[in-house]
């Protein structure tokens, strides 16, 4: 897959950030989006750091709209005082870590060191990184100290294009779907586009509804969202995942009994003879 946000040179003469509020409004619309119009919107609505201020509203209408700019509030650290009790000291969660289901799915950024308490308190079966540089010795060790297996499927970042392929997200939920890999931790290097990819494509095999899925995405990239990272989540065809989801029993009661799409044939038309 690789859906480009970039203008022609015919366009070069144009602002930078008006080419590429154009060509993102043209890929939502050309793909035939089921969220439609309506990411389209959410595009304009909400901060992306891959589509400048200045391209989502004319002057006139960023006059008239003006509102003083609201960032997500970073998540609460531990105050690590000299009164804060010995115990306590060494259960520091990584930045950007949250439960996508707890005590089942969790998610963060790179763990350091100084987090490995934390980790080790949340008994975990797995980790799986998103990232392909190789993993520090530190993280290996703690990791085969505390019998955690480790699993690595590289997602790339959607940068200029939309670069991840189905079948490297696929991989990385067939993993996240199994229960056996539980308690299991995803991350990347800040927990915000990669890691926010898989778990808005695991809420889309669950049946989630695409305000809640970017939503949930948002919390956590903000004030560095990509739009790109939500048209792939949008493009992402759950059907090469939805049997495992619903082996596993992943999928929400209300969706649990529409029947599954078949997938398109990858047979070859013979010529008649």
């Amino acid at each position: 897959m690789s859906i480009t946000n970039g203008g022609s040179e015919e366009q070069e003469a144009q602002p930078q950030s008006n080419i590429l509020a154009e060509s993102v409004n043209r890929l939502i619309r050309a793909l035939g989006f089921t969220y439609g119009e309506l990411l389209s919107q959410h595009a304009h609505d909400k901060p992306h750091e891959d589509i400048p201020s200045d391209a989502v509203k004319s002057p006139e209408e960023a006059a008239a709209l003006a509102t003083p700019t609201i960032t997500a509030s970073p998540l609460p650290v531990p105050n690590f005082e000299s009164r804060c009790p010995d115990r306590l000291r060494s259960l520091l969660p990584p930045t950007n870590f949250g439960a996508v289901v707890p005590g089942s799915i969790y998610r963060s950024s790179y763990p350091q060191p100084e987090n490995f308490g934390f980790l080790k308190s949340l008994k975990l079966k797995t980790i799986l990184t998103l990232v392909p540089e190789e993993v520090p010795l530190e993280n290996r060790n703690f990791m085969a100290d505390n019998d955690i297996q480790h699993f690595q499927v590289h997602i790339p970042a959607n940068k200029g294009e939309v670069k991840i392929q189905t079948c490297q997200m696929s991989k990385a939920l067939g993993i996240v779907l199994d229960r056996s890999n539980h308690p299991i931790l995803i991350h990347c290097n800040k927990g915000k586009h990669r890691t926010g990819c898989v778990v808005g494509c695991f809420r889309k095999a669950q049946g989630e509804e695409f305000d809640s899925i970017f939503g949930e995405y948002h919390t956590y990239a903000d004030p560095k969202a990509r739009i790109l990272d939500e048209c792939f989540i949008e493009l992402f065809d759950d059907r090469t995942v939805l049997w495992m989801a619903r082996l596993h029993n992943w999928v929400l009661p209300n969706t649990e009994n529409v029947p599954a799409s078949p997938l398109p044939s990858l047979s070859v038309a013979r010529p008649r003879a």
